[in-house]
């Protein structure tokens, strides 16, 4: 708890809302589970590595600006190798940790960090605790001070885009069924969110979650189905599994394991 307290205090967020929906705490928690499970972790933090790398190589020429949405903690991302690729690269995340921050410092004018809710609904929700109106769930801003990239990649955030929002809504007496198809709503906007800027994209994202127990899988999540519009337009560069709590890791002998997938569109 030390420890992940300290983290605390290193996060900046974009708000206050988004501190009081837990997305400060949940950064701090994450830097802690990386050092704790980097092991266990250490092969999907390569395939993410190399799958970004593997986008990045089939622009035709380098140069020119690189987006990156979910670089809050950027243990996944190979920012001295992108940089060969590309003049600078802004880290776009609602939450950075200190160690993200520290990139910027690292690299002056060619590494940049923004602090921006790419849903465009935390500040909302905080304010009326209900599910946001449509127009605002499937039009989430485009961050005007960010200069216009020529090359887009969303790491490892699709499916945790809706998981604070969830959690904030719960208890609340509204329908499963309604918050469901707003979980789902929240990741299609942020897919149309990244074909807004009319440039190439690097997707990389969990496609399935599974819990295993003593005696084998629990239950599976499937995200394929959300996704089958976009991905059917896309070139898949690789998938691999990622034991994201992995065995001791949860109590009662449970474990939780993904299914990644990066695409280039």
């Amino acid at each position: 708890m030390l420890e992940e307290f300290w983290h605390y205090l290193g996060v900046r967020a974009a708000s206050r809302e988004a501190r009081l929906l837990g997305y400060a705490r949940e950064m701090a928690a994450l830097q802690v589970r990386h050092r704790r499970c980097r092991q266990a972790w250490g092969a999907h933090i390569q395939a993410t590595k190399y799958a970004l790398l593997n986008a990045a190589q089939a622009l035709d020429k380098p140069g020119g600006a690189a987006l990156i949405v979910g670089g809050g903690c950027a243990h996944d991302l190979p920012i001295a190798e992108l940089l060969q690729h590309f003049e600078q690269i802004v880290l776009l995340d609602i939450a950075f940790t200190y160690q993200s921050r520290r990139l910027a410092k690292l690299w002056p004018n060619r590494v940049f960090y923004h602090l921006h809710d790419v849903t465009g609904i935390v500040d909302w929700l905080v304010q009326h605790r209900q599910i946001p109106p449509q127009a605002l769930v499937l039009n989430p801003i485009v961050p005007k001070s960010v200069v216009k990239p020529r090359w887009v990649a969303s790491v490892n955030c699709l499916t945790q885009l809706p998981l604070l929002p969830l959690d904030w809504l719960a208890n609340t007496g509204l329908e499963t069924l309604n918050l469901e198809a707003f979980g789902r709503a929240l990741m299609l906007a942020h897919l149309h969110w990244l074909d807004s800027w009319q440039t190439p994209v690097c997707l990389i994202t969990e496609i399935e979650d599974q819990r295993h127990g003593r005696n084998g899988l629990l239950e599976t999540t499937d995200y394929r189905p959300v996704l089958e519009g976009y991905i059917q337009h896309t070139n898949q560069l690789a998938s691999w599994p990622w034991p994201v709590n992995p065995p001791g890791e949860l109590p009662d002998g449970v474990w939780d394991s993904r299914i990644v997938a990066a695409y280039l569109k």
